[in-house]
């Protein structure tokens, strides 16, 4: 029989964006700490489009950033062309975005795991797990070697029992050139973990000079571009541009031709996709009406090697795929280098954990990313990352990290995903953050770096810029709030912004509540001393601007807080407790929620049964 190689504390399975945070988190909390992965040459390889961020994914990164994980800084050394969108409305919606080199992005990836003093890099494949009597699970891998762990994070993306098709074409596997991990699938099935079917997708790639550019509109990166992260003083590359050119009537025809071939059509595929993110014979399907979609032209490398058709995802026949690419501008003599196709894969019912990601049923088993019904690298590393940090504090036998959904979009997510059963991939949304003029790309740090400093995921240095940064904000909203300024003074910055003058003397605080002012402007007139970075100048005038909201919103969020600061332990006898419901005690055993808030947010709880409930907890 083989020997045990090695007993660890956190094993992470899987190399992907989910796997790169759980590790390096759970690392750094101090645990013994390895990553299994299929291919030690393919951590932090982009599948899809490699870019990051985005309207609220974008917010996800800088949520990712503040707790001290990596996805930020991975980013800012690997991106090519910096955006920030949304910026015609409010900071509670602007999402910065990056294209990056997809190649270097995964190189530092790996990079950075392997500076990691003690952490152990291990290429197989996990093929069972199984329980032990001491509590810890033996992990058997396809190759037979074993291992041990208190904790196990599996991260496995779109490789469980995955296929890939295009047109009639199917073959096995979660990525071009990569198998499918069959036998971890049916481990998970034989421990009574509930599994479900989704689908994704991806594009064809093009060789760039083969694209007539001069007929697609350029579209550059911002002249001052956005980090994602503070936490370093590098300039960003930002010389990149894209393209965007659109589809046709003429294309549209030639793609319903290959509808009857369709695996998505034909009901091959039978896991449902991201409605928010479909395929382009699903956009011609579902939008017949519409004489055009708009494509993204996208580097994929700074060399600009390959071209990524951003909208054209698509699992057609190749042979559709390439004629309806030939009948858009620009792309008439295009040469294909990848063809599109669609993968299907076994996925976790998230219901089935906590919102730390641990499963209800297998203490010590813990999911994140796509594995869990998700779509995206920005929730998969915001899955990862509280993932890592919880499996170590678990090791460590310390209180659990839960995030609210009026902290961050990260905690939005893991209480979505735990509560809600979803039938499609989950993708975030400013719209599914109901304090989202809260949870801000500008604010990210105030929100969440105090807290990852308690559990040891910022660094003293880290943490001792953060102080400065947050005594210089405070003092400067505090001379905001006391000092006056005269109607000369503030009249001609106001005629500058087109807005209204005043009459007599106002305070600073009030003249940066102006709709269309210019924040850097304003502190550059009337606070020249200010040491604040243009983040953070950002957040004080946001605090300014939705100062309103805030106080009407602000005891919502303490209710919440509070529910969600009453514990409930794991193994809550629900029965015991006569007051409730028959039918809320039947929804909270399966549920098995950790705090009364979470109790609060099960579908078909009674509000009744939630102030039963507090005040059974609180007199306990």
């Amino acid at each position: 029989m083989t020997p045990v190689l090695d007993n660890f504390d956190v094993v992470v399975i899987g190399g992907g964006h989910a796997g790169i945070e759980a590790t390096h988190a759970a690392w750094k909390i101090g645990v013994k700490t390895a990553m299994i992965t299929m291919d030690l040459a393919a951590i932090g390889r982009m599948s899809c489009n490699p870019a990051v961020g985005g309207v609220s994914k974008g917010q996800i990164v800088r949520d990712i950033d503040a707790l001290g994980g990596l996805m930020g800084l991975l980013t800012d050394r690997a991106g090519i062309q910096f955006r920030m969108l949304n910026m015609s409305k409010g900071p509670a919606v602007w999402g910065p975005r990056a294209q990056c080199d997809l190649k270097y992005y995964s190189a530092i990836a790996r990079e950075t795991l392997e500076s990691l003093q003690g952490l152990s890099l291990i290429q197989g494949e996990l093929a069972a797990f199984t329980r032990m009597q001491d509590s810890r699970l033996e992990l058997t891998l396809l190759s037979g070697a074993r291992y041990t762990t208190r904790s196990l994070i599996i991260t496995s993306g779109t490789f469980l029992a995955s296929k890939m098709f295009t047109g009639l074409a199917t073959s096995i596997g979660g990525r071009v050139g990569e198998r499918s991990a069959d036998k971890l699938s049916l481990s998970l099935a034989e421990n009574g973990i509930c599994l479900r079917r989704l689908k994704t997708g991806t594009p064809s790639r093009l060789d760039p000079s083969t694209i007539d550019f001069a007929e697609c509109d350029v579209q550059k990166g911002d002249e001052n571009p956005w980090p994602f992260s503070d936490r370093h003083s590098n300039p960003i590359d930002n010389g990149n541009v894209c393209w965007i050119t659109r589809t046709n009537l003429k294309t549209h025809d030639i793609l319903r031709s290959g509808f009857k071939d369709s695996p998505m059509f034909s009901g091959r595929i039978k896991g449902k996709g991201p409605r928010y993110c479909p395929s382009i014979e699903d956009k011609i399907n579902r939008f017949g009406d519409k004489d055009g979609h708009q494509l993204f032209l996208e580097p994929e490398t700074k060399d600009v090697a390959r071209i990524y058709v951003n909208g054209f995802s698509s699992s057609l026949p190749a042979e559709i795929q390439l004629e309806a690419l030939h009948s858009i501008k620009g792309l008439n003599r295009a040469k294909v280098l990848q063809i599109g196709y669609a993968v299907e894969y076994d996925s976790v019912d998230a219901t089935q954990l906590y919102p730390t990601f641990e499963c209800k049923n297998i203490p010590g088993l813990y999911f994140a990313g796509q594995v869990c019904g998700t779509s995206g690298y920005e929730e998969a590393g915001g899955q990862g990352i509280v993932a890592g940090i919880n499996a170590a504090l678990k090791v460590k036998g310390e209180d659990p990290f839960i995030l609210g959904r009026s902290e961050s979009y990260i905690g939005v997510m893991a209480d979505d995903l735990s509560h809600f059963l979803l039938d499609e991939p989950y993708r975030m949304f400013t719209s599914r953050a109901e304090y989202r003029l809260f949870l801000r790309t500008d604010n990210a740090d105030s929100r969440l770096k105090d807290r990852a400093r308690k559990i040891g995921m910022i660094s003293d240095a880290d943490n001792s810029s953060w102080e400065v940064r947050k005594a210089e904000m405070a003092r400067v909203k505090k001379y905001l709030a006391e000092t006056p300024a005269t109607a000369a003074e503030v009249n001609p910055f106001l005629e500058k912004f087109g807005q209204a003058p005043v009459s007599e003397s106002v305070r600073l605080n009030t003249v940066l509540r102006r709709p269309g002012i210019d924040p850097e402007a304003f502190f550059k007139k009337f606070v020249p001393g200010a040491s604040l970075i243009r983040r953070d100048k950002w957040n004080v005038f946001a605090e300014e601007a939705y100062a309103g909201f805030f106080a009407r919103q602000a005891k919502e969020i303490e209710h919440e807080k509070k529910m969600d600061k009453i514990k409930l332990a794991s193994d809550t006898d629900f029965d015991s407790i006569a007051a409730l419901s028959i039918e809320s005690r039947q929804r909270l055993k399966n549920a098995k929620p950790l705090t009364v808030g979470s109790a609060s947010r099960i579908p078909g709880i009674r509000p009744s049964d939630v102030m039963v409930l507090a005040h059974w907890a609180e007199n306990r």
